[in-house]
């Protein structure tokens, strides 16, 4: 009985050393080459149709908060209004061209331990990446002069709206998927749904294995999820170059509660949200449960037929709407 149990502690040890081993190697590893990623979004664009000059393209690297945050930029020129894209699933750069086109200066951004951006890869805290959205703000706010609004599409939707909670002097943030990470009700758009009075033990054992990753399709079903009717986004994140399919518990454990800078009744930012009818992640009656709890100024765009991938595959439905709203408050 005791060299029983003497094996199966043995062997427990064992599996968390090797696994803290694969997790640290997944969060360390080495970037591709300039020339690879390159060569890599050339193929991504051709291969999901997408119709932008890159030409218009400025990259650049960001210090901020401790890290270096890589940028790409498209610019109509000063006292324009400024859109900071914040990203989510799959690709969003034609929702940035079009919208370029439209008459904004438009930055998108890797958070830090994603892309191009310095951080061990899906270690991060929720905090984290709303400071450095708002970094980026402040950057577009600097270089250009004009009013500056957080977008994102997914993640990167909740971000944003984070973001708008924390700084009043957002003229707008314009939100594809919203939730609040009160750490009750928000496990809804994960297949990780333990019972509400579980929820301390399990952030308990997430500190533990805070540093440990584990792959974001344990939580997050992609698989049904296609780009263009050309790919699934977890076969897109599979292959792209610089994607982050894993993350640490410390960022899972962040995004189950992350407490909003001030209640949703109290944001002042007007507030452009934005669902699909068809949306298999996040439920229609729980944004809507949050947007109607919102006093500021607000829009909703609601596309019934589209998926969850509307700001990927149906950027016209989307582009010409936020752009119109965008100008009423911003020019």
């Amino acid at each position: 009985m005791i060299k029983k149990f003497i094996a199966s502690n043995v062997m427990a040890g064992l599996f968390r050393l090797a696994w803290h081993y694969v997790s640290q190697s997944y969060q360390n590893r080495k970037l591709p080459g300039e020339a690879d990623i390159r060569l890599y979004h050339d193929r991504m664009i051709r291969n999901q149709h997408i119709a932008v000059d890159r030409a218009v393209v400025e990259e650049l690297f960001l210090k901020a908060n401790g890290g270096r945050l890589h940028l790409s930029i498209a610019s109509v020129g000063p006292q324009a209004p400024t859109l900071v894209m914040i990203p989510g699933t799959a690709a969003y750069a034609q929702f940035m061209y079009d919208t370029y086109q439209q008459g904004f200066n438009v930055i998108g951004f890797d958070p830090r331990g994603h892309g191009q951006s310095s951080g061990p890869r899906g270690n991060y805290a929720w905090s984290g990446i709303v400071d450095y959205a708002l970094a980026v703000v402040n950057y577009a706010r600097g270089r250009f002069g004009g009013k500056v609004a957080p977008a994102g599409n997914s993640q990167g939707g909740m971000a944003a709206f984070y973001a708008a909670a924390m700084d009043d002097g957002i003229a707008v943030a314009v939100l594809h998927n919203i939730a609040d990470l009160n750490g009750r009700d928000n496990t809804v758009h994960s297949t990780i749904r333990p019972p509400r009075f579980l929820i301390p033990i399990c952030r308990l054992l997430m500190n533990i294995y805070a540093k440990y990753s584990f792959p974001i399709a344990l939580y997050l079903d992609l698989k049904k999820e296609k780009l263009n009717e050309v790919t699934t986004a977890t076969d897109f994140i599979k292959a792209d170059l610089l994607g982050v399919s894993w993350i640490t518990f410390r960022a899972f454990n962040s995004l189950m509660k992350t407490d909003l800078a001030k209640p949703v009744e109290k944001i002042t930012v007007p507030i452009m949200l934005i669902h699909a009818g068809k949306d298999n992640i996040f439920p229609q009656s729980y944004v809507e449960g949050i947007y109607n709890h919102l006093t500021c100024r607000k829009n909703y765009l609601l596309p019934k037929d589209r998926e969850h991938l509307v700001m990927t595959n149906n950027v016209d439905d989307v582009v010409p709407p936020v752009s119109a709203w965008l100008k009423e408050i911003m020019v």
